[in-house]
């Protein structure tokens, strides 16, 4: 398959290994407009690309399966006519094929040695340039002494005209053949269509367009090529290459209207040792502004952007920079590093009205190839920053604080503000904008875009443009500006949202647990989101089908017309302070117990974390995972509350009447009337109100044994604690009025169910996962490893973990999950983002050697690529587990790399290389201390080298040669290093000012030495 070097990842024949897809980062800094662009080992790689999302493509977008189909054809061709020999490179029987993977770029080369040439070719995208652009640098090498004169004919053989849309095209391709132009402008090709294709009254013009130009070596003719038929005369199939036949090319006719066009550079040149051109595709907004770049640029200038490409890359992934005895591990950190960023974003410290916070820059909502079903986004801004979903963004954002200290309690402020009153949360999240409250600058444009909300690309691209300093009119402006969170209901209520929050908090407070009371008590700051749906009482949701069962349909109402806004009172919104948005959480979780009190009902509509086990909600399903995290979350608050019991908790009068209600609560029937009456008092006006913490700790402390009480069930119920329960209705009566059956939103009969019966589903990886990694002592730990290690949740032949366990027995109704064949997606495969929070949990449990044990066999990074068919640098969502049918994808990984996997292993890397307290407050001083769980066999001449917060090296000096977790080993002093002065610490921790100082970044270096202790 292959193999790294020099951190790239190599494959020799890259067209006869298993196919793959992967993607560019598309980070662009932050005055570059990125450009997205995928790719699979097939062809010449590059199967798609364009602007924003789908409807911007410009090399069509197709889903996995097609574009390894369709790639060779429709994709880039490299053609060279030598001594009247015509030769495609790159075709899939080729000869001497190679594929170099780099995470700031893609190179494929090829070696003909009957022609004596060898062809490179490297894409990458455009960097800080004030349009979106793909490059592709095309090298011919002469490997003969002698020079030949050749043709090179290399492009693309389609090319879409901007303003296309993606359903669009597919269903009406032909038709759409009618608005395309391509127009030759000398220097470069315009693609564009002659009106708008709306059939509406109004026609608009088109001023925008996707281009294609390229500079290059000297030659003795160059000419652009936007007709395919010049090269492949009448076959339409793009196969062979009939019209590199003829004598006359460069005088050929070309059309350039009615018909999909191509991008093609034809040069004739004298090819000595080398030949290089640089050919870029993308977008332009106006053909003017356009122009004055390419007329300007030169080839030079390219190639040096390729530099500059490699220079971003890797001065952000240096945030993570790693140095151990495994090359390839420190490898995948990066790419790790990379991927998580990429769905999260990079948070960017600013200064606004509000206080300290980030913006997350170059984030995208995950979509590929093999996740198609998922409409990716791409801000074509500068400082660009992209949509995601609630889940994915606050988890791939849990481990910010490591790298970025600065910005403080910003995500908790943000995810918690989109917390509801109801406990739920809005789905689509999208880049923070803010309100400019400052004066007029005087300058039209700009005060044009400071009216309304804006965000940084906005008013970057405006700044460019004028005479003031970027940064500090930035800076100006953002002081004089509010944040705005901008979020959208989008598509449900997932039960599991309200759990990543308290990892946030986690980190937080193991970084500045100076803040605690701050954080939690003191800052009345936290709003509550209003989306405009509801979740339904029983009477109007709980059905009967035909079939005579009863279950939970539409239990979602939505408020057509009216906007998704923020909790008002009196006309102004409400904030309340975090412990009081916690409390409110706590409570309206514990309302939605589920009838044996053991797991938290998915009685919205959606399942929890395993999208697949949709049908779950209504078979009346409920999740024991939630139950976990709740009680981890209610054990926390109870501490909180215990130590500050005096400190105001704020919170809404309705919550708190809503928390009598379930303290008096004796059985689910009372619980859920309590739930349901307090949603439904949500819908009047609301009122904060002042509480002292003493005043919920009988409350919250009866409600932690009830969970206690409900976890403790669980584990009775199987070896495996179970993940899911679901219930049938044992007794239940039709809702009648005037002798008739009331017809619920469904269209069936609404009942009223009074006893419930428990069906529990066979085990899933979850609950273990959750259980480990938040309320197991070691010892119990130990339990449920080997339990969870001797069911079928384990893989014997591939050595990891499944999904679940076989679903044979399970109901077609649990979902489409059943659907699925065996070990693959989410059925019965290994899920690595479930795979990886498992492992995290071993660690966090404290079974370290059992831990470093499965990392040798669940890490991507030290399987087989042979069998994981593709870079073993880069994650998959999901690994075929060996139930599969098919025995040729065991083991082998798809859709690729935006995963929560990267989180996970970010939060790894944590415990590995740092510890899970950075910072404590011990006898009243801030108190800094490093906890590394290192293994032996990591440790490199006895070193091992990380960063902490970025800019601080941190280095272990381990000449004893041991675990850093065996009894005994301890860190005995460290070394801190400030440009060249350097002080001796005695003892494992550093206290005071120089703690403070470490959190401030004012060290270059710390260096830990590690001995072990006679015993």
């Amino acid at each position: 398959m292959g193999y790294l070097q020099n951190q790239s990842y190599i494959i020799e024949d890259y067209q006869k290994d298993k196919p793959f897809a992967s993607f560019l980062s598309g980070i662009a800094g932050k005055l570059g407009k990125p450009l997205w662009s995928f790719y699979i080992n097939r062809g010449q790689a590059i199967s798609s690309f364009g602007l924003r999302d789908k409807n911007g493509a410009i090399l069509e977008f197709y889903p996995g399966n097609l574009a390894y189909m369709y790639t060779r054809t429709i994709g880039f061709r490299t053609f060279v006519k030598v001594n009247d020999r015509i030769h495609e490179f790159f075709k899939e029987d080729n000869k001497n094929q190679k594929m170099i993977i780099d995470r700031h770029q893609l190179m494929i080369e090829e070696t003909n040695e009957q022609l004596g040439i060898k062809v490179e070719v490297t894409y990458y995208t455009l960097p800080n340039m004030t349009f979106a652009g793909l490059a592709r640098k095309v090298v011919l090498k002469n490997l003969k002494k002698e020079p030949q004169s050749l043709l090179l004919v290399d492009g693309l053989a389609q090319i879409l005209p901007a303003g296309i849309d993606y359903g669009g095209y597919k269903a009406v391709s032909n038709l759409l053949q009618s608005w395309m132009l391509a127009l030759d402008y000398k220097d470069y090709l315009f693609y564009k269509l002659s009106a708008s294709t709306e059939d509406t009254a109004e026609v608009k013009k088109v001023d925008f367009g996707n281009y294609y130009f390229t500079k290059q070596d000297k030659v003795k003719q160059s000419k652009y090529v936007y007709d395919y038929r010049l090269i492949f005369k009448n076959d339409s199939s793009l196969q062979l290459p009939h019209g590199l036949d003829e004598k006359n090319l460069f005088n050929g006719h070309q059309t350039h209207i009615n018909q999909v066009p191509s991008g093609f550079t034809m040069s004739e040149f004298d090819l000595t040792e080398s030949y290089t051109q640089v050919s870029v595709i993308g977008h332009a907004e106006n053909r003017n502004d356009l122009e004055t770049i390419v007329k300007t640029l030169t080839l030079k200038d390219l190639l040096s952007k390729q530099e500059e490409n490699k220079k971003l890359h890797d001065e952000l992934l240096d945030d993570i920079k790693t140095e151990t005895a495994h090359p390839i591990f420190d490898a995948y950190l990066k790419q790790c590093y990379l991927d998580n960023l990429m769905r999260g974003g990079v948070p960017l410290p600013i200064e606004t009205k509000d206080g300290f916070g980030a913006y997350h820059l170059f984030s995208r909502k995950h979509g590929d190839l093999e996740r198609d079903y998922n409409f990716f986004s791409l801000e074509p801004r500068f400082y660009s920053q992209g949509n995601g979903n609630f889940r994915d963004v606050l988890q791939n954002r849990r481990n910010d604080l490591l790298f970025y200290p600065e910005i403080d309690d910003f995500n908790i402020y943000q995810f918690g503000s989109l917390i509801q009153a109801d406990g739920y949360n809005p789905l689509s999240i999208e880049g923070i904008k803010f309100r400019y409250e400052g004066k007029p600058f005087g300058i039209k444009e700009l005060d044009e875009v400071l009216k309304d909300l804006f965000s940084l690309g906005m008013i970057a691209e405006v700044l460019v443009k004028t005479p003031l300093n970027l940064e500090e009119s930035m800076h100006q402006i953002l002081k004089d500006s509010k944040v705005e969170f901008i979020a959208h209901f989008g598509e449900g209520y997932w039960q599991d949202h309200f759990t990543y929050l308290y990892d946030l908090i986690e980190l937080y407070l193991a970084i500045y647990p100076d803040k605690e009371k701050k954080l939690l008590f003191d800052d009345m700051k936290y709003p509550f989101f209003k989306s405009p749906v509801d979740v339904k009482p029983r009477d109007q949701k709980y059905v009967l089908t035909k079939q005579g069962k009863v279950r939970q349909y539409d239990a979602i109402k939505h408020h057509h017309g009216q906007p998704d806004t923020w909790l008002k009172g009196r006309d102004a919104t409400l904030r309340v302070n975090l412990i009081g948005k916690l409390i409110t959480l706590i409570l309206s979780k514990f309302g939605a117990l589920d009838p044996l009190g053991i797991g938290i009902m998915y009685e919205a509509g959606k399942p929890g974390w395993n999208d697949a086990m949709n049908g779950l909600p209504g078979l009346f399903g409920s999740g024991v995972g939630e139950t976990i995290e709740l009680r981890k979350l209610t054990k926390f608050v109870k501490k909180l509350l215990l130590k500050y019991q005096t400190e105001p908790v704020y919170i809404l009068k309705s919550t708190a009447e809503l928390g009598s209600n379930l303290k008096i609560a004796k059985d689910f029937e009372t619980r859920i009337d309590a739930l349901e009456h307090y949603r439904e008092v949500l819908k009047a006006d609301q009122e904060v109100y002042e509480y002292t913490a003493s005043s919920f700790i009988n409350l919250i402390d009866h409600l932690d044994e009830i969970l206690k009480e409900g976890i403790k069930k669980a584990k009775d119920l199987a070896p495996v604690i179970p993940t899911y329960l679901t219930y049938e209705a044992k007794e239940f009566e039709k809702i009648q009025k005037d002798g008739q059956d009331i017809i619920g939103d469904y269209g069936l009969p609404l009942v009223r169910v009074k006893s419930f019966e428990l069906n529990p589903i066979v085990p899933f990886l979850e609950a273990p996962a959750r259980y480990l990694a938040k309320l197991a002592k070691t010892e119990e730990a130990k339990e449920i490893y080997n339990a969870v290690k001797q069911s079928k949740l384990y893989d014997q032949k591939m050595k990891f973990y499944q999904t679940s366990v076989p679903l044979d027995e399970m109901p077609d109704e649990i979902g489409r999950i059943k659907a699925f064949q065996k070990g693959w997606l989410e059925r019965e495969s290994n899920f690595l983002h479930m795979t990886y929070k498992y492992v995290l949990s071993l660690i966090k449990a404290g079974l370290y050697d059992t831990f470093y044990d499965e990392t040798e066999t669940n890490f991507t990074c030290f399987m087989d690529p042979k069998v994981y068919g593709r870079s073993p640098l880069e994650n998959s969502s999901f690994i075929v587990t060996s139930s599969n049918l098919d025995k040729t994808k065991h083991g082998q990984g798809f859709v690729a790399r935006l995963s929560g996997s990267t989180s996970e292993m970010l939060s790894i890397w944590r415990y590995m290389f740092l510890g899970k307290d950075l910072f404590k407050v011990i006898d009243g001083n801030l108190t800094f201390e490093l906890h590394p769980i290192l293994r032996k066999d990591y440790f490199k001449d006895g070193k091992v080298r990380t960063n902490l917060f970025k800019t601080i090296e941190v280095e272990y000096i381990n000449t004893s040669n041991s675990n850093t977790y065996d009894k005994g080993v301890l860190i005995s002093h460290y070394e801190l290093v400030k440009d060249d002065v350097r002080e001796v610490i005695l003892g494992s921790q550093i206290k005071g000012l120089k703690a403070e100082e470490i959190r401030n970044k004012k060290f270059n270096k710390i260096i830990a030495y590690i001995k072990k202790e006679d015993i």
